[in-house]
């Protein structure tokens, strides 16, 4: 009896300290999405606009008369300045796209998908319920970064042709799907660290990630993340949370 009291006594540590790993594990990925959140937006409207003052200024004392030489360095300044707005631009988009903030996860799903193919020649195809963005901030952070991290995979390591990129709403869960045509993996040898990451995130919202691939077949990586009804949240807690819907 003492065997057995002690054992579930140690079963019980091991699982609140689970528990509060969890926890942590969970502060730390939205004290990171917020630090990303606050970076973008201070690198959107304080740095971008500082050197767009700078590329008006520069317009203004090239097309000034009597500069002579100096206006072909003024035309340099303002090219080296257009050139950094537009990494700066870059920048924070990369770190958080403002519009997943303000409009939603399925229009900043298609800025990426767009923006992959700009930048890569890498075709992504995107099909995504509207209703997908009717879902907890957790959820729509956890769908973005994991498709950001499989289609810059599928682009700088898989050598793919073509990414096809797949969000469906249903009543409580939201199912994703991210498959491409590159050159694949062995899933027994290959664990990369955006891997676990991307295991950890769906994980952290009581889902589970699949990764099928094969050498020479491609890529396909999908989850099923469960969605807490509002209805039962507020019963549960007596009061609904802002960021909870559908």
């Amino acid at each position: 009896m003492r065997l057995e009291r002690e054992l579930q006594r140690r079963l019980d540590e091991n699982t609140r300290t689970n528990a509060d790993l969890q926890e942590l594990s969970a502060k730390l990925v939205r004290a990171q999405e917020n630090e990303r959140r606050v970076l973008a937006r201070e690198l959107h409207d304080e740095v971008g606009q500082s050197l767009s003052a700078i590329l008006m200024e520069a317009d203004n004392a090239a097309a000034a008369e009597g500069f002579g030489e100096a206006r072909e360095h003024l035309l340099a300044v303002r090219t080296l300045a257009e050139k950094t707005v537009n990494e700066v631009r870059d920048l924070a988009l990369l770190l958080r796209p403002s519009m997943l903030d303000d409009f939603g996860l399925v229009p900043a799903l298609n800025w990426h998908a767009r923006e992959m193919t700009k930048r890569t020649g890498l075709n992504v195809v995107l099909s995504a319920d509207e209703a997908a963005d009717d879902l907890p901030d957790d959820h729509k952070t956890c769908i973005y970064r994991l498709v950001q991290e499989a289609v810059n995979n599928a682009a700088r390591h898989a050598n793919a042709r073509t990414v096809e990129v797949n969000v469906r709403r249903e009543d409580h869960s939201v199912l994703f799907n991210v498959r491409d045509d590159g050159s694949g993996f062995d899933t027994r040898f290959v664990r990369g660290l955006g891997l676990l990451g991307m295991e950890e995130r769906v994980r952290r919202l009581g889902g589970r990630l699949t990764i099928e691939s094969s050498p020479g077949r491609g890529t396909s990586i999908s989850a099923e993340l469960p969605v807490v009804d509002l209805a039962l949240k507020e019963a549960v807690n007596g009061h609904a949370h802002p960021h909870l819907a559908g």
